[in-house]
């Protein structure tokens, strides 16, 4: 008997049934798809906000925008391309290419670097700092004014940038805000030449002459002998009839530029490239009596040509002006073994054997020079410091007098044949020399000095006085003022 068939439900309930065993199957299928797809698009969202909020990396510039430069120059901006390459968004790097630009007058490639230096980083106040001297180099001070408004807005205490943003002011005639800067710069610094000068400046554009003077006095009292203090000064001085001061001071003054401190600045100069360049900065430092400078940048310079016989002489020279003299010496004796026909390093090594009191190799070493060279006036002085060390103050005043005729601008000659003529009992004499002395450089406190004794000897006690006055100004913490101040108060009982 055939089976009977088992009872099928009807067709629309199992399909119900069916879809419903299958739903969580299809369920935890779908969920790593929709998971994948959320995550794709945070992503894409992630990205489309960093890409508005990241801007494209600045893109360095190329040797080429430097122009015709140095090959030192253009060494040094290729390592510090090729470092900015590395990492386009290091402040810090466009930063120091933007310093080796600047140290070596390279100016508009130098402030687009600060520029993006200062986009990259804009609470770093020396990036604004730099940034605005380049801008006031190129004649923009009222871009000048406002990145140093930026760099002075983080509260950095650093008084040459509201010194220099006084003076831009000053320039602009807006002198109270000058005057706020300024202060802020002392402030900072009281000691600071600088602010002072700077408030100073202000006071004389009001025409508040008599401020300016007393402010400008109590300066120099602690910065004896600053040509620029002493040109305001005598500027101040003219304007309220004090003639006699003003004509003093302002000869001091003459051609006195500030250089005033300020570190950020030296920290960029270190970047300067071009061995003339750097031994034109040396011998700069050599003349403002700077010699630890002007020594560890003649070695340097040393260093990268070791055979420039020129270079060991100079350092021989400064070396034994710095008191180094034996380290002079043997420097010098080096040049002359090299090269016998170099008459000034023959001069050099008189001068430092006079420093050793070797007469004898002194006056060898004067005659060397004078043999290859008979007008040359230092070998003449050189001469007439060896005859005056051994006693025959004749000859010596008569080696002087030669100097003279073929140097007639030698400050040193005239002092010391005024010296001379002092010992010699003939005060006339020495205040001609003396006062050649002065007219060619006022600042020189061992003329005034010598002026004062010569006048003494005749007694002339005014100007002794005012010859005194003039040298206490310049260092009034020099023994001989102090000494031929005390001889003419008692001379005057």
């Amino acid at each position: 008997m055939p089976r009977a068939a088992s009872p099928q439900p009807p067709l629309g309930r199992r399909s119900v049934e069916d879809a419903k065993a299958a739903a969580p199957a299809a369920r935890s299928r779908r969920t790593p798809i929709i998971g994948g797809v959320i995550v794709l698009l945070l992503v894409v969202v992630a990205a489309v906000i960093v890409s508005r909020r990241a801007p494209a990396a600045p893109q360095p510039p190329t040797i080429n925008t430097l122009g015709e430069v140095a090959p030192e120059v253009s060494a040094a901006a290729r390592e510090a391309l090729a470092s900015l390459a590395e990492s386009p968004r290091d402040a810090d790097r466009w930063n120091r290419f933007g310093m080796i630009c600047e140290a070596n007058g390279v100016i508009e490639p130098a402030r687009d670097a600060y520029a993006t230096a200062a986009a990259l980083d804009s609470s770093e106040p020396k990036f604004w700092y730099r940034l605005a001297v380049v801008e006031a180099r190129t004649g923009r001070i009222d871009e000048a004014i406002a990145a140093m408004r930026r760099a002075t807005d983080t509260n950095v205490a650093y008084a040459p940038a509201h010194w220099r943003l006084g003076l831009w002011l000053l320039d602009r005639d807006d002198a109270d805000a000058a005057e706020r800067a300024f202060t802020r710069a002392r402030e900072i610094d009281p000691r600071d030449l600088s602010a002072a000068a700077g408030l100073a400046r202000v006071y004389l554009q009001r025409s508040q002459d008599q401020a300016a003077a007393d402010l400008l006095e109590r300066t120099l009292a602690d910065h004896p002998g600053d040509r620029y203090a002493m040109r305001l000064l005598g500027t101040a001085y003219r304007r309220l009839g004090r003639n006699e001061e003003a004509d003093f001071a302002l000869a001091v003054g003459d051609l006195g530029e500030p250089a005033w401190s300020d570190p950020w600045t030296d920290e960029m100069m270190q970047y300067r490239r071009g061995f003339a360049v750097r031994l034109k900065d040396a011998t700069a430092y050599f003349s403002a009596g700077r010699m630890d400078e002007a020594i560890a940048l003649l070695q340097q310079l040393r260093h990268e040509k070791p055979d420039d016989i020129a270079l060991l002489d100079h350092l021989g020279e400064v070396y034994v002006a710095a008191g180094r003299v034996d380290e002079g010496i043997a420097m010098l004796e080096q040049v002359v073994a090299r090269d016998p026909e170099r008459f000034e390093a023959h001069v050099n090594l008189a001068s430092a054997y006079v420093k050793r009191n070797q007469l004898d190799k002194a006056r060898a070493e004067a005659d060397r020079a004078l043999a290859l060279n008979p007008t040359l006036g230092r070998a003449h002085e050189a001469r007439g410091l060896v005859l005056w060390r051994a006693g025959d103050e004749a000859a010596a005043a008569a080696a002087f007098r030669t100097a003279l005729r073929f140097d007639p601008r030698s400050v040193r000659a005239s002092v010391w044949l005024g010296m001379v003529e002092m010992n010699r009992r003939n005060p006339a004499g020495a205040l001609e020399s003396f006062g050649r002395a002065t007219r060619l450089d006022p600042t020189r406190v061992d003329a005034w000095v010598g002026v004062a004794n010569a006048t003494m000897a005749t007694g002339q006690w005014d100007r002794a006085s005012a010859a005194l006055q003039h040298a206490a100004q310049l260092d009034p913490a020099s023994p001989d003022v102090r000494q031929a101040a005390e001889q003419l108060r008692s001379m005057r009982r």
